[in-house]
């Protein structure tokens, strides 16, 4: 059992290694210049958990910012309950903004992107595994954390204390470099696709394509920008 502290953040700092040239960014030098300024505010609560919000926490995480620079050996962290990414400063964790500067970041070999996407009809945005970018047809997954409700003792049942658990990732995919759509059948990706539904339902059902399976779903967007 641990405990966890949930932190409310306006903005976010990082720790880089002093040999890194983050000077070479006009645009990230400024974020880090200013960090004195920006305020942040802590509202700690203590929760009695099981589990982990937390997934690839790595002290070789690499951020990559929007003009393609990258800066490497970071302490990042995804929080998946709460789609944050963390990078550590001394001994405390900061979440990253969601901003366009910090579109993309690289945590224990999994490359992550900030996305847009669409959920019950309207655009949210998130963070998404990459399995397969391409212009023509990319494949993301959204890691999936939830927290239960902790459970009073009853006779001959102790108590039981929130856990963090995993769930089924959702597989999304967008053409022509859209925004993403999540597809869990074949119906929901022959409707998004924009071209060849012949040739994509006769591979379905040749292969026996599954939706809750990644490299299933991977090897069928790999087959469709290969008729391109």
């Amino acid at each position: 059992m641990r405990i966890l502290l949930l932190f409310t953040i306006f903005f976010s700092v990082c720790g880089l290694s002093k040999s890194q040239d983050f000077y070479g960014s006009p645009e990230f030098n400024n974020f880090w210049q200013n960090l004195d300024n920006l305020k942040i505010r802590n509202g700690e609560t203590a929760i009695n958990y099981n589990g982990s919000p937390y997934l690839f926490e790595t002290d070789q995480g690499k951020l990559i910012l929007a003009d393609e620079q990258s800066f490497e050996g970071l302490t990042m962290r995804y929080n998946v309950y709460n789609d944050e990414m963390e990078i550590k400063k001394g001994d405390q964790y900061y979440s990253i903004p969601k901003e366009k500067l910090f579109p993309s970041m690289v945590l224990d070999g999994h490359h992550f992107a900030l996305k847009v996407y669409v959920d019950s009809n309207k655009k949210q945005i998130a963070y998404f595994e990459e399995f397969v970018n391409d212009s023509l047809c990319g494949f993301f997954i959204k890691h999936n954390i939830f927290l239960s409700e902790p459970e009073e003792s009853r006779p001959y049942k102790d108590a039981k204390p929130a856990e963090f658990k995993s769930k089924m990732p959702g597989f999304y995919i967008a053409f022509n470099k859209d925004v993403l759509h999540e597809v869990k059948t074949k119906k929901d990706f022959l409707e998004l696709a924009p071209a060849h539904q012949e040739e994509l339902a006769a591979y379905i059902k040749k292969h026996k394509t599954k939706f809750k399976k990644t490299d299933s779903v991977k090897r069928l967007v790999e087959y469709y920008n290969s008729l391109q």
